[in-house]
């Protein structure tokens, strides 16, 4: 058993800047976006600087056992979690298009980003196994040869879903607070649905509800909504290999090998449509892995 943590200080976050905001006298709409920034004569400032924090605490239990009667078995279990302010560990602020997360208004990023990393999986299972079978000894010649001293071997991965993050869609007046930027959230009518994993699309429409949102007023400058609430599909796939060597004579070998990828056809979901805007909101239409493989290995060796 043990326990792996780490505080990473000073990351590289990006900050907006000059995004429209109320004035007196113009109206929330879309055609007054520009008008209402500070600067007039720019759009959107995106400001790079080692502004983030990010939290990783994690409990392990591992069990290994090197061999017993012919078997061989490692696994392991993870508790996790991540926990960042916004900065996202792939942004290197060397390029105009590395955001990362960003904030629903300029003003308090750090309390509107705080959540779970991108990455975050709570739970995750990797179970690694080998067996190889007796040599079957007093059983006839032709029998050993044939069933005797096989490799059956299996690896199992199960992990939780990543989080994703349901936003507005749309920076319009009744959607968003109009400030030219498309990072709204909406409000959340029904506290219920928070921390659901939509990983079925048979279900997925139902688990995300259109109706448990709700989109807010310009005035209201943010949606209750925090990111990152939901997860995606997790991972539950297992490879497995059948293996046997048979000498020929002193310096010749013959080997048979049989694999399979995903060997019970497991798909992955990915994320549902996450812009309540949309149609296709809470629809689930695509999956992250491929489907089962085999693949058939015969070698000589000499």
């Amino acid at each position: 058993m043990g326990y792996a943590g780490a505080r990473s200080h000073q990351l590289i976050a990006t900050w907006p800047q000059n995004r429209a905001s109320p004035v007196e006298g113009i109206p929330l709409t879309t055609a007054t976006i520009n008008e209402r920034r500070l600067d007039a004569t720019a759009l959107e400032i995106k400001r790079f600087l080692n502004g983030s924090r990010a939290y990783f605490d994690a409990a392990k239990v591992a069990l290994t056992i090197p061999r017993w009667r012919g078997l061989s078995l490692e696994s392991s279990y993870w508790f996790s979690k991540a926990i960042d302010l916004g900065g996202d560990y792939t942004t290197s602020g060397g390029e105009s298009g590395s955001a990362g997360a960003e904030p629903q208004w300029q003003y308090e990023a750090h309390r509107d980003l705080k959540a779970v990393s991108p990455f975050d999986q709570r739970h995750a299972l990797l179970t690694r196994v080998v067996y190889e079978t007796p040599e079957l000894s007093g059983a006839p010649s032709w029998a050993r040869r044939i069933l005797g001293r096989w490799n059956v071997s299996g690896v199992v991965l199960l992990k939780g879903g990543t989080p994703f993050t349901v936003r507005s869609g749309s920076d319009g007046p009744g959607r968003g607070n109009v400030d030219g930027s498309t990072s709204d959230r909406p409000n959340l009518l029904d506290p219920s649905v928070l921390g659901r994993s939509i990983d079925n699309p048979d279900t997925s429409v139902a688990s995300l509800p259109a109706s448990a949102f709700g989109f807010f007023a310009p005035e209201e400058r943010l949606g209750s909504l925090g990111r990152n609430t939901f997860r995606k599909d997790g991972i539950r796939n297992v490879n497995a290999a059948l293996a046997r060597r048979w000498s020929v004579r002193a310096d010749t070998v013959l080997e048979l090998r049989a694999e399979s990828i995903n060997l019970f056809n497991t798909p992955q979901f990915a994320e549902p449509g996450r812009s309540l805007a949309d149609p296709n909101f809470g629809r689930i239409t695509n999956t992250l892995n491929d489907g089962r493989t085999f693949r058939f290995r015969l070698q000589l060796e000499f």
